[in-house]
Parts: structure tokens; sequence; C-alpha cells
């Protein structure tokens, strides 16, 4: 069996536009050769309890024509928006798995360890697949599928429209080029679940939810370089993992994750940006702050529902306007979970992630003048960690010593100072052990967590004048009274929250930095 490493990337489309993919201009002008069509049939194979899917690992036999070829197939990592796997493919005389061809022998042993005896069909697809080669001016050579059919697991089915553009030889940042130039023309979307991953998901019954970043570990003798590309995949990993719970289920953690990735992704290039290009560095961040603020509104309501309305609405029942509240606060939620969805659905939003995607993959940061700073690129993380970390450690203590006094807007700045130091501890805290950054980040995380209460708290007069606003009428909404008495029973809360961050900045301000041992 061949080795190969795929670089591919699968563009959702719907079904009405995939006959026009394959004469865009920018497709045809690279074609070599004529267009291949096959059918083929995939079938899946794993254990009854999916041992091979939590090994990652994917097992198929494919039926082409007459003949039968089998693949292993093992998550690599992601490149920008691509998914870079290692397979290994190879021809077998039959539907079913043939684990001795297999060359690798560490691979060949992980199957057996599962049970070869228990291996069995799990889902199959059924598609029909029109091909062309493509070559671009740099001589980067790819191919790209239009994939239509179905996949089918027992009696559920889904349908499968996706074109995916797979790198043969040269740079992957052309894929992303071409994957934009379509976009400008046929709307699509991004595709991060593998056919493998969909079939899983269709067998299980297992639906889209929200997921929490997974925190990086970075080698300790990493260069800047390798520290910037790591956070920056890592951000738009945790981004693109919540879009489909987002998109598809009313699951508020979808909405707010998707903001945690792109604060995170804002706070990685800030930390950064001395050593980005100027253009580079605002495209990003002002891309990432647009679509912050599609999604907030719709998480200002879901705080505002959950954790505001919902504990006042409790102790009052049907009393003072609370059921007339509630239900204009879950329009005011609808309306804003819409706007979150159509910006995911947008082709701005494509191009931010093909063009992040592109920029992570090519390296683009390289291409300006070589200064002292930009030789920072090439430099260990470990000194550079130790500023960036004092730098915002410094920020947050100079401005919370007098916490008790501090103006609304003073403790706004606070809390994005918080904000930052909290950012940079969970990006660098792999660098030091465990023992050393556990008290620093209980303070930390006490403060974000009293700040974002107080700002919360002041946020929420600003929401219900808007949803009274939206109503349009004349006269105070029946909701008024159950208004007043949620935002006064939250302003009374936040006395005693104030006190408690009064404490926890005292608590921090003794805390010595974990990165003073290191």
């Amino acid at each position: 069996m061949s080795v190969n490493r795929e670089i591919e990337l699968k563009g959702a489309i719907r079904s009405e536009y995939l006959d026009r993919v394959e004469t865009l201009p920018a497709i045809e002008r690279r074609t070599v050769g004529r267009t291949k069509t096959r059918k083929l049939v995939t079938v899946y194979f794993d254990t009854p309890n999916y041992a091979l899917r939590r090994l990652g690992l994917s097992l198929r036999v494919r039926k082409v024509g007459r003949a039968y070829v089998q693949c292993v197939k093992q998550a690599h990592k992601k490149l920008g928006g691509i998914l870079v796997r290692t397979e290994w493919e190879g021809p077998v005389p039959s539907q079913a798995p043939a684990i001795s061809v297999i060359e690798n022998k560490a691979l060949r042993r992980r199957i057996k360890r599962v049970g070869i005896e228990h291996l069995q069909p799990v889902f199959r697809t059924d598609v029909l697949r029109r091909s062309r080669t493509l070559k671009f001016e740099d001589g980067s050579t790819a191919s790209i599928d239009i994939d239509v059919g179905d996949i089918l697991a027992g009696d559920a089915s889904e349908p499968i429209g996706e074109f995916e553009l797979e790198l043969e030889t040269g740079a992957p940042e052309r894929i992303f080029e071409l994957a934009s130039e379509i976009g400008k023309t046929i709307p699509f979307r991004l595709a991060a679940p593998s056919k493998a991953s969909r079939g899983y998901a269709l067998l299980t019954g297992d639906g889209p939810r929200p997921r929490k970043y997974v925190k990086v570990k970075l080698a300790k003798d990493a260069t800047v370089e390798q520290v910037l590309t790591e956070l920056v995949q890592n951000c738009l990993d945790h981004l693109q993992a919540n879009e489909a719970a987002t998109l598809a289920t009313d699951d508020t953690e979808g909405v707010h994750q998707m903001r945690v990735a792109l604060r995170r992704l804002r706070a990685a290039l800030r930390l950064f940006k001395s050593t980005l290009p100027e253009d580079q560095y605002g495209w990003g961040a002002r891309e990432a702050k647009w679509l912050t603020g599609e999604l907030s509104e719709a998480r200002a309501w879901d705080v505002f529902s959950d954790e505001f309305l919902a504990p006042v609405a409790r102790l009052y029942g049907e009393e003072c306007g609370f059921h007339a509240l509630t239900a204009a606060v879950e329009q005011a939620r609808r309306r804003s979970r819409r706007r979150a969805r159509d910006a995911i659905g947008t082709e701005r939003y494509t191009e931010f992630l093909l063009h992040l995607s592109a920029w992570l993959s090519g390296q683009a940061w390289r291409d300006q003048p070589v200064t002292e700073r930009t030789t920072r690129l090439l430099d260990p993380i470990g000194a550079h960690c130790v500023q960036l970390l004092q730098k915002r450690d410094r920020s947050v203590r100079r401005r919370g010593r007098d916490i008790a006094n501090l103006s609304g807007a003073a403790l706004h700045e606070l809390r994005l100072a918080v904000k930052k130091l909290r950012y940079a501890v969970d990006f660098f805290e792999s660098l030091y052990s465990k023992k050393q950054v556990k008290a620093y980040r209980r303070h930390l995380a006490g403060l974000q967590d009293g700040l974002g209460y107080l700002n919360d708290v002041a946020a929420a007069d600003t929401l219900l004048r808007e949803l009274a606003l939206s109503g349009g009428g004349q006269t105070p909404p029946a909701w008024v009274h159950a208004g007043g008495l949620t935002v006064g029973w939250h302003r009374h809360a936040a006395i005693a929250a104030k006190e408690r961050l009064v404490e926890t900045m005292t608590g921090f301000l003794r805390t010595e930095p974990f990165w003073h041992d290191g």
C-alpha cells in the first residue's frame, strides 16, 4: 500500500450550484486534460464499539469500476483551513478489508489490536464524482473533485454535495486562492467534517455540539514564529469547530465558544503585533472584530435571559409583567441568533477563513523588510514570553490597585486588561509547571468573573432600552416593571460582587507571577 500525505480543502455547496463549479473560468483556465466521471461506492469498517474511530483512524474499501481500493486515513493536523492527513492506500481483492496488505507494521498492529474479527461495515457512501486535474501558474498542481450522492447508515441517510480541492504538488496557499475565486461567484461554506465524520455522526445520532478550545502545548525551544502559527491555528480550529452547533442548534454555548475563539485570535495577533506587517495585522484584527460584533448581540441576550432574567423571574412567577418580559427577551434572542447565523453564511465570513488560512500556510508575515524587530520571529519564545506576560501583568496591577474607588469606565478598562493577561497566560502556561501557574490563574479567573458580572449589570439597562425601542410603541411596554425589578435585583447583587472583587484583587496583588521562577 502506498503512503500519501493528503492536503485537502472541502466546500459544502447547494445542489443547484454544483454543475457550475467546473465551468468557472478559474477552473477551466487551470484544467489539464479531460473531466473524469466515476461512480464510487465506499464502505467504512469499524468494530461495534467504534474502536478505530477512537484511535483517530478511518478504514474504508472503495469500489471503483470492477476494482477495489482499501484506504486507511489518520488525521494529522490542520494547515490553515486544510485538513492534513496521512493515508495508506492500495488494491484489495474484494469489498472485505485486508489488513495484511498494509506495509506499515505499526499501523497494522494498531488495527489488529482492536480485533480484526470484529470489523464490520458501519456505513457507506454512494457518490458520483467528476474530477479535473489543475495546474497553477507557479507550477503547483491539484485536483478538484465534485461529489454528489448520499451517506447511508442503516435507515438514515444524508445528501452529499461538495467540492474537494486536493493539493498534489507545490504550495498549499494556491488551494485557498482558488477557493476564494470560486467563492466570488458561487456561495459555499468550508466543510470541516470529513465524509467519515459525517457518517459516524449519522450512525450514532450525535448532533453537532459546542466545543471548548484545546489548550496549546508549546515546545520550550519553539521560535516566536512557530508559536504564532500554533496559536492562530488553535483559534481557527476552535472557531470552525463551533460553526455547526451555532447554525443547527439553539445551544447558547455555540455562539459563546465562537466568540471566545475570536477573542483569543485577536489576543494572539496582538501579542505579536510588533513583528507583523501593519496591513496584515490590521486586516486580521478588523475582520475578527467584525465577526465578534455580529455574534455579540446573541451572546448578550443569552446571558441576560439565562443569568439575569431567569433567577429573578423564578422569584416573582407571573407577577409584575415577567411573562411579557420573558416573551420579549425570547423574541430578541431569536432575532440576534438569526443575525449570528446570517453572518456565518456570508461570503465575508468564508473569505475571512480562507484568507487567514492562506496567511498561515504561506507564512505571509515573512513578506516584509528584514529589521531587528522582524527578526524576533526567529528567536526562541522564552525571553519574549516573559516580556509579554510582564507587560500585561503590570497593566492589571497598575489599573487595579485602587479597585474599590474605580469608576465604571475604569472598571471596564481593567476588565479588558485582565482578559488580555488571561489569554496570554492560557497561551504560555504549558511552558511552566502546573503548580507554578495554579494560584495565579485562580486569582486571575476570579477577577475576570467578577469584572464580567459588573459589566453585564452595567449593560443590562442598555439592552432593555433597546428592547423597548424595538417594540415601536409610544406607551411603556407591559414588561417595564419586570425590567426594573430585574436590573434592580442585580444592581443590589453587584454591591456584594464588588466587595468580593476587592478581596480577589488583593489576593492577586499578593501573588507572585509564576514566570519569575521559570
